[in-house]
């Protein structure tokens, strides 16, 4: 119960698939240039918001992330240019990217850092 009525999420795995969950989100909806565009922002709450364009007035914002910043960004540029995606590739790819996504916003985030890596079992 007390997981049920927690204001934040439980470990930072969960945090990662939620980021996982975004990614692939922004993939389908508006395309892979938007998400290397985009920023991902982190609420006081810990809850993982993505952005098309950074917040002039991040209010309750504790962390922000361009997503361009990331080197795992790279792996997402030169996709479904030339080819048809394979979207096995794209899971494999937005895995990746979400672990930067949450090791980044850890930087900036104590609150992040100190969540468990694993769910309690």
């Amino acid at each position: 119960m007390q997981r049920f009525w927690s204001p934040k999420p439980p470990s930072q795995a969960h945090v990662i698939m939620r980021a996982t969950a975004v990614i692939n989100h922004v993939i389908f909806d508006v395309g892979i240039d938007t998400l290397v565009g985009g920023t991902f922002v982190l609420d006081k709450r810990l809850r993982l918001r993505f952005v098309s364009m950074a917040p002039a007035r991040p209010r309750g914002v504790v962390a922000l992330l361009k997503v361009s910043q990331l080197e795992e960004a790279v792996l997402f540029r030169g996709l479904g240019i030339d080819e048809v995606l394979d979207m096995r590739i794209v899971r494999q790819h937005s895995a990746c990217l979400a672990r930067a996504v949450v090791r980044d916003l850890g930087v900036q985030s104590a609150a992040l850092r100190a969540l468990p890596a694993a769910p309690a079992r």
